[in-house]
């Protein structure tokens, strides 16, 4: 893993401001407690469809990038649909990155 989103998305969850899986992070996106969702580009339709739903519902901005392996293995966990960023500057620095790729 080289790329800097992917590295930062780690040190994001060691920080404990990520929220990982599609079902914890529709629940916190519902809530408002979000800065920012990542969604894998290869999630099914419909989570996709959920997820950013809720996420243009709550004036979240949102990113669809790369495969649920690639997020989990940035997490050192199994797959994952989505991720939610629970801290402003975080997700921040992640759109910036975003940007770059």
């Amino acid at each position: 893993m080289t790329d800097a989103f992917l590295q930062f998305l780690g040190i994001a969850l060691r920080a404990g401001r990520l929220i990982a899986g599609e079902y914890p992070c529709l629940e916190a996106v519902r809530a408002g407690k979000g800065f920012l969702l990542v969604v894998a580009a290869d999630a099914s339709p419909r989570t996709a469809d959920r997820l950013i739903r809720a996420a243009r519902t709550k004036g979240l901005p949102f990113i669809t990038a790369y495969t649920k392996e690639e997020l989990g293995r940035a997490l050192g966990q199994a797959q994952r649909a989505a991720l939610l960023v629970t801290d402003n500057n975080i997700a921040r620095r992640l759109q910036e990155l975003a940007m770059r790729v």
